[in-house]
């Protein structure tokens, strides 16, 4: 049924109203940030722990960002427990777009069991997704159309520090997930609350991610409430998450972020 779904829902996506893309800006980011995110299912209950962390480098004369996480737990599409490491790298100079990332799923006796891949060729418009599944010794590669707007969950959080904050303006994006498919979205802000974590009661910036196609909005039929709060202080660090893990068929959780650190603390 779930691939069912996702079928029709590709094929409707294909008549979304398009509009003109605009790449995201290059966010404020502290040298060497890192925390932990604990992702707890929405009915309660622990799912997975992630520590993180940030590197702001040049190479090949070019202004580079990284996002490592290293996590544990049971994460889509598994049902045991699993460690994995997934490390993304965006372009941050002029734009923050990103160009690839590596995640390898391991077993608890250290085999790996799953290895996804995205690759962005911007001058080409294009992407690719590769998908290594050890277990049933399968192999899945799918190209992508790609914009300039176009985002992939590794990292987002850090892109969405440059969203227009207290305004009413709307921002629209896509987003290639990790099921995988490209979404249409809009970011669209929902005012100011404060969050209860366990590094105190903070203020923030709800946004909720709204998928869409054309005027007829048919993905909220299948997508419950996704929301992300971001600090009301600069430079509107990511506080807490709340949706589904990865797409349609995973379950809702709720995401937090403690232990945040930077270069300063």
């Amino acid at each position: 049924m779930i691939k069912y779904i996702t079928v029709i829902l590709t094929i409707l996506i294909s008549f979304g109203i398009s509009s003109l893309a605009e790449p995201f800006k290059v966010p404020p980011i502290m040298p060497n940030e890192k925390g932990t995110i604990v992702t707890e299912y929405k009915d309660g209950g622990l799912r997975w722990k992630a520590d993180w962390k940030t590197e702001v480098y040049v190479e090949n004369g070019e202004t580079k960002f990284k996002l490592v996480l290293n996590a544990k737990g049971v994460t889509s599409p598994f049902s045991l427990e699993m460690t994995w490491r997934s490390v993304s790298i965006w372009k941050a100079e002029d734009e923050f777009i990103p160009l690839e990332s590596d995640t390898k799923i391991k077993n608890l006796s250290g085999d790996v069991v799953m290895i996804d891949k995205k690759k962005f060729n911007h001058k080409k418009d294009t992407a690719v997704f590769e998908r290594e599944d050890l277990q049933l010794d399968s192999y899945k590669r799918t190209h992508y159309d790609i914009t300039s707007d176009t985002l992939i969950v590794e990292g987002i959080v850090y892109a969405l520090r440059t969203l227009p904050f207290g305004t009413n303006n709307i921002v629209k994006a896509k987003i290639l997930s990790n099921e995988p498919e490209l979404y249409n979205v809009e970011f669209q802000q929902r005012g100011i609350e404060k969050i209860k974590t366990v590094d105190g009661e903070i203020e923030c910036y709800q946004v909720e991610v709204v998928p869409k196609i054309g005027v007829l909005g048919v993905l909220k039929v299948f997508f419950p409430k996704t929301y992300f709060w971001f600090t009301v202080d600069a430079p509107h660090k990511w506080v807490r998450y709340e949706g589904l893990e990865n797409g349609i068929g995973t379950p809702e959780v709720i995401m937090n972020v403690t232990n945040f650190k930077d270069a300063s603390n």
